[in-house]
């Protein structure tokens, strides 16, 4: 069966976010199908968002809770083995669609898309990365390795210096899209021909960080170009799972930025 849109929503224990999110599917997208991956927690949870699946015509899958890769490369798995589509939207559950205008999408239907992603403070979050920015890679990997401070927020601080630069130009332009390196992991577009070039894209041996580097090292290692798009513009109410993951946060970032770049690093 084929549909335009296959929008992938990873859940995982907040029930209360994914009701929204898809009511904003249904107001602004059409031709699309909502495939909703538990990452288990308990049965109690389990039964809910099954039933929210049912009742808003969502396809419906449970997967053990091991991580944002793990569980999103179980929704691919499904949405391949069961739909065409032009795209597959990998998407958090605290999202909410403000603007989806798909004109010009066929421009760029080898591309994977990033929408304009604003937090409700105002943050902005796409790109994640502009450009490339090896120097910068090395001092963050530096700084997590050796956890020095001062090194890491060096790296990260020119990171973001460059970022926000080139988006303060992007957004008082008249463009509509601008090729960037990195996108946000929240709510991403991929073109069906990236999975027949890629296959699975996520490295499941990150548990959660680190994800959209890597992607991102992925794609242009294959000539996979990655467009940032005014067209569609999303909020990001960055309410959802992690603070209920009982995880160390800084813990996993840590091992996952480690474990990216000493990867890529072997493979280059």
């Amino acid at each position: 069966m084929f549909y335009k849109y296959i929008i992938c929503i990873l859940v995982y224990r907040n029930t209360e976010d994914i009701l929204e999110c898809i009511l904003s599917i249904k107001n602004n997208i059409k031709d699309f199908k909502i495939v909703i991956v538990n990452s288990y927690y308990d049965d109690i949870t389990q039964r809910l968002f099954k039933q929210i699946a049912e009742n808003n015509n969502c396809d419906f899958i449970n997967v053990p809770n091991k991580g944002y890769g793990y569980g999103n490369n179980k929704g691919i798995s499904h949405c391949l083995k069961c739909y065409k589509f032009d795209y597959l939207i990998v998407s958090n559950p605290d999202i909410v669609i403000h603007k989806f205008d798909d004109r010009y999408l066929n421009k760029y239907s080898d591309c994977v898309v990033a929408p304009l992603i604003t937090t409700i403070k105002g943050k902005s979050q796409n790109p994640y990365w502009y450009k490339k920015n090896n120097f910068s890679e090395r001092l963050i990997y530096l700084g997590m390795k050796k956890q020095n401070r001062q090194v890491l927020y060096f790296g990260l601080g020119l990171n973001k210096l460059i970022r926000e630069i080139a988006l303060f130009l992007f957004k008082h332009s008249s463009k509509h899209q601008m090729i960037v390196y990195a996108a946000h992991g929240s709510f991403c577009m991929f073109p069906y021909t990236m999975f027949q070039l890629l296959g699975l894209p996520f490295d499941e041996k990150m548990f959660l960080f680190a994800e959209e580097a890597y992607l991102a090292h992925l794609l242009e290692d294959n000539k996979i170009k990655v467009i940032l798009t005014k067209d569609i513009k999303i909020l990001h109410k960055e309410d959802g799972s992690i603070g209920l993951a009982h995880i160390d946060e800084a813990s996993e970032l840590r091992k996952s930025i480690i474990y990216y770049y000493e990867k890529i690093k072997k493979s280059s």
